[in-house]
């Protein structure tokens, strides 16, 4: 009977929500090639694009977790919903480097970008009632993105309304291609980059970003401990 049996062993790991959210946006990216020219490309785009947003979010707070001496640490994260997820990225670099009160530019790439590619994220996750797409009517009444270089004079449709201002990244959802993708990672890429360089190289020290901790949970006493990417792949 399953109640009879007693493992060997159990272990307890401290999940790296960034590692498996980072790790599915490139597995999703990798499928586009699969769908071309499909729907199910748009799809699988769309599903990238925000898994790689949603990990710049796990990884702001397990570095607060690792980083950020208490009383700060437990003072953030107790409140964490109440700071925005461009302030955290701000504040942090500041906390976890009492000796070198350094942070990024808030008006140069990539924080820039983040910016807006978090602006992106916002816009699908709680969308707005009054959201707008436009697309241009060809002959045989099919319907393509408009494009944002070829706006009608006069027709009152602004560039901003196609694509966001600085990443050129379409408004539209349905307009998304792997083009876009790509440009989102190399935006997350470049602004872990910058953190790593903020904190001296912690975040790859010893592969720390993408490594999760292993302990012994039973029996008591155990000895087991090792760390390790997650229990379905290793390490971007």
């Amino acid at each position: 009977m399953v109640d009879d049996f007693v493992p060997a062993e159990i272990a307890r790991a401290q999940l790296n929500s960034f590692h498996y959210l980072y790790q599915d946006a490139e597995w999703f990216r990798s499928l586009v090639p699969t769908q071309p020219k499909s729907f199910n490309e748009v799809r699988i785009c769309r599903t990238s694009i925000l898994l790689f947003v949603f990990s710049l979010e796990a990884l702001v707070n397990r570095v607060i977790a690792e980083f950020v001496p208490d009383p700060v640490r437990t003072f953030l994260l107790e409140r964490e919903e109440s700071y925005s997820l461009q302030d955290k990225w701000l504040i942090l670099p500041m906390l976890a480097r009492g000796d070198k009160p350094e942070t990024f530019d808030k008006g140069k790439y990539p924080f820039s970008h983040f910016c807006e590619i978090v602006v992106l994220r916002n816009d699908f996750v709680h969308p707005k009632s009054d959201r707008t797409a436009f697309y241009r009517v060809l002959p045989n009444q099919k319907v393509d993105p408009l494009d944002f270089n070829c706006i009608p004079k006069g027709s009152g449709i602004r560039e901003t309304d196609i694509v966001y201002r600085q990443t050129r990244l379409p408004r539209d959802p349905y307009s998304l291609q792997a083009e876009h993708v790509d440009r989102v990672k190399k935006i997350v890429d470049d602004m872990i980059a910058e953190l790593d360089r903020l904190l001296d190289g912690r975040l790859r020290k010893a592969d720390w970003l993408h490594n999760e901790t292993w302990h012994a949970a039973y029996p008591i006493g155990s000895t087991f401990s090792r760390k390790q990417g997650s229990p379905g792949g290793g390490a971007a």
